[in-house]
């Protein structure tokens, strides 16, 4: 199997144009997250409160990868924003995505084993095509810095955390330091997620993160074999 090389050139220059910007010390306008400070315990945020009315929701594009193998079946932009709330409460930094999706790719799994990351240099489609599913997470610098680290998921000198959430699998803990070494940490965090009427809501429970840190978002959609890198993401977004 052979990786489209031009397609995936011209991805990775769409996203070093992207966040150019950030790079250079630039809030690019219309990418600032406004973090509302709420007076309430951060458990309290994690099931859908009516307490997330009071913060604002910000619309977000999403860009849709393109295919990296030459097996990828073509993927519509099904999903083309994602609303993001962002609070400060009990010491927390509480993340809400909500997106519409006519489907609900969810299921009840065992636990995910503690396997090693994936270390074979050309990866293969699994056999099982009817177990992906929906899927959302936010990454940020895993250490302060004035630069946004590369959006395939970090680099050595700038890594990167992703807080992970599956509808099959739960919440899970990510560490990367660029494309390829994305690996689980073992340790778990608070969220929730919930799919009503075509639309997934997802709270996530982050470190209470200071003004100025680059976030960044993806959502994965089971129904179109989204795994891996094959998903829907966005520029970074500086928390305020």
């Amino acid at each position: 199997m052979r990786i489209n090389r031009p397609v995936f050139l011209l991805a990775t220059a769409l996203a070093v144009t992207a966040i150019a910007g950030a790079q250079a010390g630039k809030t690019p306008a219309g990418q600032t997250l406004n973090a509302t400070s709420l007076s309430a315990p951060a458990e309290a945020l994690l099931d859908g409160s009516a307490l997330w009315d009071q913060a604002p929701a910000h619309r977000i594009s999403l860009n849709r990868t393109p295919p990296l193998y030459d097996t990828d079946e073509p993927a519509s932009l099904e999903i083309p924003v994602l609303d993001v709330r962002v609070a400060h409460a009990g010491g927390k930094l509480l993340v809400q995505m909500s997106w519409a999706d006519p489907t609900q790719d969810a299921a009840a799994l065992p636990e995910v084993p503690n396997t090693p990351p994936e270390t074979r240099f050309r990866k293969v489609p699994t056999e099982a095509d009817d177990r992906f599913f929906d899927a959302a997470a936010v990454m940020f610098p895993a250490k302060p810095s004035a630069m946004a680290p590369s959006l395939q998921m970090g680099d050595t000198d700038d890594p990167v955390q992703i807080y992970y959430w599956n509808a099959a699998r739960g919440p899970m803990l990510m560490e990367a330091a660029g494309r390829g070494t994305t690996r689980r940490t073992g340790a778990l965090f608070a969220a929730h997620g919930s799919y009503e009427k075509g639309r997934w809501t997802v709270a996530l429970e982050l470190p209470d993160l200071p003004a100025g840190t680059p976030l960044a978002f993806a959502v994965w959609n089971g129904s179109q074999k989204d795994r891996d890198g094959r998903k829907y993401f966005s520029v970074w977004q500086v928390l305020k």
